[in-house]
């Protein structure tokens, strides 16, 4: 494990989920994954006036990885372009997560409510209200994108 450690800020229901999702503290990502991918490229020596960003609030630990051609002593500070980059990664693998489990054969006609529910909770999520419209919002918007036509945008030119 890395010395460094970066702090990522994310909204509450993801930074729960992705500390759940890892064993450690500080989270460590998978060798070879998008999310170290991104880290590496982003990664800048520190600018003189930058401020680095510390714990808080739903804020998670990231360690930073050795990388062959960066050495984490020199290159150890991450932008806020990369860091955003990193968050829309974490978002897309919370939203991919979500529909794989959520959307199968087995949950028709059960209570959508309930099984947002039971999976917050199988994903150290905790069960706010806050938490459950936000999760539902994105579950509904991918599961409505598939429900589109696609032929429906298209024109009648007879």
């Amino acid at each position: 494990m890395s010395e460094y450690i970066i702090y990522l800020r994310l909204p509450p229901y993801l930074a729960q989920w992705l500390r759940h999702e890892n064993e450690r503290i500080p989270i460590e990502f998978p060798k070879n994954s998008m999310e170290n991918d991104i880290i590496e490229l982003g990664l800048i020596r520190k600018p003189i006036l930058a401020s680095v960003p510390g714990p808080g609030e739903n804020s998670v630990a990231i360690a930073i990885p050795n990388f062959k051609k960066k050495d984490v002593k020199q290159f150890n500070y991450l932008p806020l372009a990369a860091r955003r980059s990193l968050q829309q990664c974490i978002r897309t693998r919370f939203a991919i997560a979500l529909w794989k489990d959520l959307h199968k054969f087995g949950n028709i006609g059960r209570r959508k409510q309930d099984l947002i529910y039971a999976w917050m909770e199988a994903h150290g999520i905790e069960t706010s209200d806050k938490n459950w419209n936000t999760i539902a919002k994105i579950y509904m918007r991918k599961r409505d994108a598939y429900r589109k036509s696609p032929n429906k945008d298209r024109s009648k030119d007879g």
